[in-house]
Parts: C-alpha cells; sequence; structure tokens
C-alpha cells in the first residue's frame, strides 16, 4: 500500500476535526433550541424544578416578548408593497427592474401565501436560532376541457381559426355537426 503524503493526512484529519467539532456545535444547538422551545410554552422545570407538594413555576416572558416583536418585524419584511425590489444597475436598466419587482412581488404575494412565508420564517428564526424558507419553481401543464353546444358553421370556424392561432396549446377533440333542418316557412 502506497504511503499517505502527509500534507493529505493533515486534510483528512483536519476535515475530520472540523466534522466533530460541528457535530457537538450541532448538539449544543439542539438543546439550546429544545430550551427555548419550552421557555416559549411557559415551561421552566429545567431552570426551576417544582417542590414536591407546589405548584410548579411558569413564566410566558420568551412567548410575550416573541409575540410583542412580531407586529413590528412583519411590519419592516411585509408592510409596504414591496416585499422585493429590484435595482437598476443602469438608467437603461430602470424599466425591467420596476417590471422585474412588480412580478416578483405578486408571484411572492398573491399566488403564493407571501405573508405566512415571511412570518413563519420570522418567528422560527427568533424561537430556533434560525429561519429557514424553501422556494421552488413548478411548473405544470392543467388541462381543461369545454364543451359547446349549438354553435353556427361561422361559430365553429372561429373556434376552430383560435384553435390553430394556439401553437397547440388548444386542441379540438370532438366535433359533431348538427345535422340541418328544413325550416317551416
Amino acid at each position: 500500500m502506497a504511503k499517505m503524503p502527509l500534507s493529505d493526512l493533515k486534510a483528512m484529519l483536519g476535515a475530520q476535526k472540523a466534522d466533530a467539532l460541528a457535530a457537538m456545535s450541532a448538539a449544543q444547538l439542539a438543546e439550546e433550541r429544545a430550551d427555548a422551545m419550552d421557555y416559549y410554552l411557559g415551561d421552566m422545570r429545567k431552570d426551576m424544578p417544582a417542590q414536591e407538594g407546589r405548584s410548579r413555576t411558569v413564566s410566558t416572558d420568551v412567548a410575550d416578548t416573541v409575540e410583542g416583536l412580531m407586529p413590528n418585524l412583519m411590519d419592516i419584511f411585509a408592510g409596504s408593497d414591496e416585499v422585493v425590489r429590484f435595482e437598476p444597475v443602469g438608467p437603461e436598466d430602470e424599466e425591467a427592474a420596476q417590471q422585474e419587482t412588480d412580478y416578483v412581488n405578486h408571484v411572492f404575494m398573491q399566488n403564493n401565501p407571501g405573508f405566512m412565508v415571511l412570518y413563519s420564517f420570522i418567528k422560527d428564526a427568533l424561537l430556533s436560532k434560525v429561519g429557514i424558507v424553501k422556494i421552488w419553481w413548478e411548473e405544470r401543464e392543467e388541462e381543461q376541457r369545454e364543451t359547446y353546444r349549438d354553435l353556427t358553421e361561422e361559430q365553429y370556424l372561429t373556434l376552430a381559426q383560435t384553435v390553430a392561432d394556439s401553437n397547440g396549446a388548444l386542441e379540438i377533440v370532438e366535433h359533431t355537426a348538427k345535422p340541418m333542418t328544413e325550416a317551416a316557412y
């Protein structure tokens, strides 16, 4: 077996040491998060255990503080029409930056529950020392079926032309011509 160079051994041991320290830090963080949630819920047993036959201490100071901060923080992050703003690089970018700003704000606040996403994110950050939001773009096709009855020939031809102009987005699945009847005079 070939001998490992000293620099590779040092790098490997350094990585192992960093992983071990990160695990210790993660364990400590997990404990701090559990304590913070207990305090938020008013559970003080860890710091102030109840004596036998006595009531236990309940303090809602953490919950009161977090809930007291939430309206002000939500006002900062979601209190205006622009949650996100794109800044133009030059004068030629001003219109595009405004369009991007309008579009992203519309998608975030109207097409998605933007306010609740921000609320959960901020509250998690206050309680757990970290707030995480997962975002993704999802494309899906929605199929919609429509039925038209008693169309005149002109109406059907207009519909057929619309389908032809749609570049395959629309499709006529079935067409049944109504038999011509003699009009009574």
